[in-house]
This record gives structure tokens, sequence and C-alpha cells, in this order.
């Protein structure tokens, strides 16, 4: 039998919140995504090698916790908003 649109849509928040939300260390593991030492971070300021945050050391891709959440990612920003609307109707 044919899903729900509900259904299928809650289903969808459900996996999509574990992979960016609640698994986000593992993701980040996946993705090879590994979080700069204070040691790498400080020689990267000395180089001049600007580093802008895109996901805080505590954040995860849906609550990245950084002032600017469309900082150069492309469609990111709009992503999280439809994301947040999203959530509010189920």
């Amino acid at each position: 039998m044919k899903r729900l649109k509900k259904e299928l849509v809650t289903e969808f928040i459900e996996a999509f919140e574990q992979v960016f939300h609640k698994d986000w260390a593992y993701t980040k593991d996946m993705l090879g995504m590994h979080d700069n030492t204070q040691a790498q971070h400080a020689a990267g300021e000395m180089m001049g090698l600007e580093t802008i945050p895109v996901v805080a050391e505590d954040g995860t891709f849906l609550q990245p916790r950084v002032e600017d959440e469309k900082e150069n990612w492309g469609y990111r920003g709009r992503l999280l908003e439809l994301y947040r609307e999203l959530k509010q109707t189920l």
C-alpha cells in the first residue's frame, strides 16, 4: 500500500536528523571531516590563512551554532530554512 505523504515526510525528517544531527560525529568521520587542533588553528593563522567555521565544534549540520549559516555553502541556508519550516508542520 502506498504510504501517505505525511508518513513519508516524517520518515524523511527522522532519517535526515539521524544523519545530520544525532549521528553528526559519525557523519563527519564518514565524510573525512576532522576538527583541527588549537595548534593547527594557530599555525593557519600564522600563515595568514583565514578559516571561517561553517559548523561550530559543538554544533551539527542541522544546528551549526555559527553566526552565518549560509557562509559560502551554496544552498545550505535555504535547506536549513525549509527543514525548520517543514519540521514545524509535523
